[in-house]
């Protein structure tokens, strides 16, 4: 009877401990909790004969390694022997010198950070140290790990893993290359579990749009916003994107001012973005740099900025650029450059902007009369691609005589370009719209009507443009003299042609959207950025700080 109550109590104590145990493992689910193991070593992660099957050599046994000022450490302190690991065929001992060395020598690192409580910001955290401590751009590599990106050349490789919100892996810089550097990575994560868990920043505050209601009286704009919407709403991510520009752009006041629906751009330019539209990213940028529609997030402006150039949108580079100008890092000049070369080699003005400005200080080597010597030589093939700044920046040259000789009628002559040269991006424009609309007739598509009705009249030229306004326009003229309702009208009509262009049926061969869609498509960005300049100014803002 003894023996039998002393089990009794056994089993007794054995189901109350199981009770314990399902429920601490429910609060770990409830709270979100990663469940599974973070107390492994770097060498636990990865066993000697996995490694060896990967990499196809016969190793050492793996040794711990103490990281000294990793990637993974923004403070730069050194880490512990457990969180680092040495994958190595062939390590040199002074006391066997003359030991020979295998045909392929491999010595390879892991790395591995543990945190108490899931970091959402841990990806950023990451790429920051890679931005402002390397020259490397890091490449998304999606499918492996919770997030992850890698960075080098493809003989010296670094790859970055995260897992979980609390669990961060690197592994090289190695000459393995990024293949084998996957496949150990995915042999770790193994030994660690899996996990869904959502990197970066989530959006806060971006409400869908609510559209009128249908009807006769409906007009042009709200039922393409409502065609457009089903098409987004399917996930057609140029309709996403074409509905971020309609609601920034389309809606004009009674006095032909901009009336823009930022909040509502906002949300479709995050729809967009986050299915990997590079436009909606830099235009997201925008919004988040100036604080429209979103509160100002200078550091989700970058990284916005940063995504769309690195998607190889142009627009983004010489605005990126301009951003690495300002900050002051070890290796913020050398990227401000470079993003400025890739702009100009894709054939933007601005890029050539930037590389005159870079020049004429003195950034980019050499004596001052080479600064100036390449200054102008850059300032001239921005000018050549119709920006109206490197005009008036030859202007200044020649007036001050700086690097060329003082040469008054110069000046002049480059000073009236500037300020004409907004009337180019004006007939272009003019151009590219009645293109579109040559096509859309042709398309005799009845639903395509009251889009089309809906489009503001655009003037017939440039000098029209300049000669038809009222005395309340020129005393709202920007700083090329066309009057702010025109420039908007231009830019809403613009707008309209592109949201239109993606409902016409059966389009002619070639690019069915090549009137607006084109991301070079210079003339109707131009006026775009002169329409936000324009707002910036009359809020008492300064330019420079906004790009403009």
């Amino acid at each position: 009877m003894k023996l039998r109550r002393i089990d009794f109590k056994i089993l007794r104590t054995v189901r109350n401990l199981a009770t314990c145990l399902v429920f601490l493992s429910g609060l770990c689910v409830l709270s979100g909790l990663p469940a599974y193991a973070q107390n492994k070593t770097a060498c636990e992660l990865l066993s000697k004969a996995d490694a060896e099957a990967i990499l196809g050599v016969t190793l050492e046994p793996p040794q711990p390694s103490e990281p000294f000022r990793s990637l993974l450490d923004p403070d730069f302190t050194s880490g512990t022997a457990d969180q680092g690991c040495r994958f190595t065929n062939f390590t040199f001992n002074y006391a066997t010198p003359n030991r020979p060395k295998p045909p392929k020598v491999v010595n390879v690192r892991l790395e591995v950070r543990y945190s108490s409580t899931p970091n959402a910001h841990a990806v950023d955290e990451a790429r920051k140290q890679v931005d402002t401590r390397t020259y490397d751009h890091p490449t998304d590599l999606p499918g492996l790990g919770d997030a992850a990106f890698w960075i080098g050349a493809p003989n010296n490789v670094t790859l970055f893993v995260f897992l979980g919100g609390t669990t961060r892996l690197m592994i090289g810089p190695s000459e393995i290359g990024l293949e084998q550097e996957k496949a150990m990575a995915a042999r770790a994560l193994a030994a660690l579990g899996k996990t869904s868990f959502t990197y970066g920043a989530q959006p806060t505050g971006l409400n869908k749009p609510v559209l009128g209601k249908p009807g006769a009286n409906a007009s042009g704009i709200e039922q393409l916003k409502r065609d457009l919407t089903a098409k987004a709403d399917a996930g057609d991510v140029r309709a996403q994107r074409t509905l971020g520009l309609l609601y920034q752009y389309s809606t004009l006041a009674p006095d032909g001012s901009a009336q823009p629906d930022y909040p509502a751009a906002a949300y479709w330019y995050h729809k967009a973005s986050d299915h990997g539209d590079a436009q909606a990213a830099y235009e997201l940028a925008i919004l988040y740099h100036d604080g429209l529609g979103v509160t100002a997030d200078a550091s989700r402006s970058f990284h916005l900025l940063q995504k769309a150039a690195e998607a190889n949108y142009v627009l983004a580079m010489p605005l990126l650029s301009d951003v690495y100008a300002d900050q002051k890092t070890p290796v913020s000049g050398n990227r401000a450059t470079y993003w400025a070369t890739k702009a100009a080699d894709a054939g933007d003005p601005r890029g050539w902007l930037a590389l005159g400005f870079e020049y004429n200080m003195g950034k980019l080597g050499g004596d001052p009369p080479y600064w100036h010597l390449k200054a102008m030589e850059a300032y001239k093939k921005a000018a050549a691609g119709g920006n109206c700044v490197a005009m008036q920046a030859i202007a200044d040259m020649y007036t001050k005589g700086s690097g060329v000789p003082a040469d008054t009628a110069q000046a002049q002559s480059w000073q009236a370009k500037a300020q004409s040269c907004q009337g180019g991006n004006i007939a272009m424009l003019q151009q590219q719209v009645a293109k579109y609309n040559a096509r859309a007739a042709a398309a005799r598509d009845p639903a395509l009507y009251p889009v089309l009705a809906a489009r503001p009249n655009l003037p017939n030229s440039p000098a029209q443009a300049r000669n038809n306004r009222s005395p309340v326009d020129a005393r709202s003229a920007d700083r090329s003299g066309f009057s702010r309702s025109i420039v908007a009208g231009l830019v809403a009509a613009a707008v309209v042609a592109i949201a239109a262009a993606l409902l016409v049926p059966n389009p002619p061969p070639g690019n069915a959207n090549d009137c607006c869609e084109d991301q070079n498509f210079n003339a109707w960005h131009g006026l775009a950025e002169t329409n936000r300049c324009n707002r910036v100014v009359s809020n008492g803002l300064n330019p420079g700080s906004f790009g403009c």
